[in-house]
């Protein structure tokens, strides 16, 4: 949990609002007090949201298809109100971690702790199928971890079996490496497809890794549809019999999910159900009811000092060379949900926090101050030179721990690193690579300007958000160079905050990103292969006093985000580089 930022409201209906829980494409998640002094989640939409026609009956649909499901496994709604200004919804507080984040910080799960995870998964979808309701977006970012067991969220996408599908002939809605073959195919979605679903999500948390593999959506969407699962990783012979027969490519082979809770039985005793092996995923850093005040802080009696926090998407029309900008099948190459293209069909992955809406992105709108965008910065021979950095790492060792900083002494030790040759870079895992100096290189509190480059190439374009330079705070990183899986773009970020570039990422495409904070200004910048993108309001320039980071960040006072590729040649500066220089740094790399 985060502090509530200036234009956060202070509160929703009768509830009381008491930090930020996160933020997605639909909208804003807080934990709320309710006038009793329950603890509740709170979800608030963003206001844009509301021009798309359909939108409020869409969430009209999530509300009533919440409420329908009752039992122990789901997240009760308690509250909402579509019709507000604003609409919002209020569930019970899940003092837990979702799936993904759980296994993503602490690795793959023991056998007994996927069949308690089984088990309740089961039990939930029990509860969802008998209102007559198919989730459709069982994935492991939908599944909250609580002290006695898991709950599944999320309902956004959720239908009626008796109704008809919200989505149009021939697309899809889901999110790809979690989809059952007949939501990618287009065919009749029935209970069936949340067990492959289920299948799926298990074999993550067995495993740390899909059974589908990683990689290109079409890609993903194929090999559900045509290939086998691979579970070979699972390690005991029931545990990897049930997750097979529940990903099963034809829906009648599936075990029904109280069928599952049959077979848990014998394989798991009385341990299945009594949750003994949750400390797995026990929540650490989560508010409690006892250790959240009661009293909230009022809101300021003057309208905050600052613009509303927005990504700007100011972009100059000047493309890169193309064999390093790639771009999407029918799109523009920037979107905040991510469209999945197979074959003329579109598959909508719904990402974010509590979120199942298809949401793709306007196009950029004018610049908000009425100035025309800025050209394309165009090196020549009066291009001011560049100045000397305060850090640089060429990552070009040929082995061991050290990764030497040629240009101001911050060495970093380098963990999990895989050296390259031939220019090749250091190379990340994705998992726990990292390369971290002694304490901070650069100043980036209130009023400092500074500068952060590199070359970066993605193995895969991954489904989380990928850090590869940043400087750790006690709590969050100060910044943020990375891909941001929320937007499927490059991103130049702080906590809560993200200006995001055009360009499409691509896996083994080497490209160079720059951000550049300018503290006068209150901007920060975000360069792609030499040319601005993006531009942002710079709304929270708090200081990050900890060390320097390569291939991940920090969030909540912990290592994520890490990189799943190769870096090279990152550069620190402790002042803004305008445009010129950008381009010459790009073009020197």
């Amino acid at each position: 949990m985060s502090a509530l930022e200036p234009d956060d409201p202070r509160s929703v209906g009768e509830y009381r609002l008491l930090g930020r829980l996160g933020a997605g494409g639909m909208g804003r998640v807080f934990l709320g007090r309710s006038p009793g002094g329950r603890l509740v989640a709170v979800k608030v939409v963003h206001a844009e949201l509301l021009r798309r026609p359909e939108f409020r009956d869409r969430f009209r649909r999530e509300v009533q298809a919440a409420r329908a499901v009752s039992g122990a496994f789901t997240a009760p709604v308690i509250d909402a109100d579509p019709d507000a200004p604003l609409p919002w919804l209020v569930t019970s507080y899940i003092a837990g971690p979702s799936l993904e984040q759980a296994v993503t910080e602490r690795g793959a799960f023991e056998p007994q702790a996927v069949l308690t995870l089984a088990a309740g998964l089961a039990e939930a979808l029990v509860s969802i199928h008998a209102a007559h309701l198919v989730h459709r977006d069982l994935k492991p970012s939908n599944v909250l971890l609580a002290e006695d067991g898991p709950r599944v969220i999320d309902f956004g996408i959720v239908r009626s079996v008796d109704a008809d599908s919200l989505t149009g002939t021939g697309h899809m809605a889901g999110s790809p490496g979690f989809m059952s073959p007949e939501q990618v195919n287009g065919d009749e979605v029935t209970w069936a497809s949340d067990v492959f679903c289920l299948g799926a999500v298990l074999a993550f948390a067995a495993t740390g890794a899909g059974p589908f593999g990683a990689g290109p959506t079409p890609a993903l969407l194929y090999r559900v549809v045509h290939n086998a699962p691979d579970v070979d990783a699972v390690a005991d012979p029931a545990l990897r019999s049930l997750i097979a027969d529940c990903l099963a490519k034809d829906p009648a082979r599936r075990p029904a999910p109280r069928e599952i809770l049959a077979r848990i039985g014998p394989l798991g005793g009385d341990s299945a159900t009594a949750l003994p092996h949750a400390h797995q995923w026990t929540p650490a850093g989560r508010p409690r009811a006892d250790s959240v005040p009661t009293l909230v802080v009022p809101p300021p009696a003057a309208p905050p000092a600052h613009p509303r926090t927005r990504v700007d998407t100011t972009r100059p029309p000047a493309p890169a060379p193309a064999d390093v900008r790639p771009t999407r099948a029918g799109g523009d190459g920037r979107r905040g949900r991510r469209a999945f293209l197979l074959s003329g069909a579109g598959a909508l992955a719904a990402l974010g926090v509590g979120t199942g809406f298809w949401l793709n992105r306007p196009a950029a709108p004018d610049r908000s101050d009425g100035s025309p965008p800025a050209p394309s910065p165009s090196p020549s021979s009066a291009t001011p030179p560049l100045p000397v950095p305060v850090g640089r790492w060429p990552l070009d060792e040929a082995s061991g721990r050290v990764a030497r900083d040629t240009a101001g002494g911050h060495d970093g030790t380098a963990t999990g690193v895989a050296w390259q040759d031939a220019g090749g870079g250091a190379l990340f895992d994705g998992t726990g690579s990292q390369i971290v100096t002694d304490g901070p290189v650069l100043k980036t509190g209130e009023g400092r300007s500074f500068t952060v480059a590199a070359w970066v190439r993605l193995a895969v374009v991954p489904g989380t958000f990928a850090t590869a330079v940043s400087q750790d705070s006690a709590d969050a990183s100060g910044f943020y160079l990375q891909y941001s899986s929320e937007d499927n773009g490059w991103a130049f970020s702080r906590p809560g905050l993200r200006a995001v570039g055009r360009t499409a990422p691509a896996a083994h495409v080497w490209t160079h990103l720059a951000g550049v904070c300018d503290g006068a200004a209150r901007k920060l910048h975000l360069y792609v292969n030499g040319v601005r993108e993006a531009v942002v309001e710079d709304t929270a320039p708090a200081p990050a006093t900890g060390a320097f980071v390569i291939g991940r960040a920090s969030f909540g006072g912990r290592p994520r985000d890490f990189f799943p590729g190769a870096v090279r040649d990152v550069r620190a500066f402790d002042r803004a580089l305008g445009p010129a220089r950008v381009a010459k740094l790009a073009a020197t790399g």
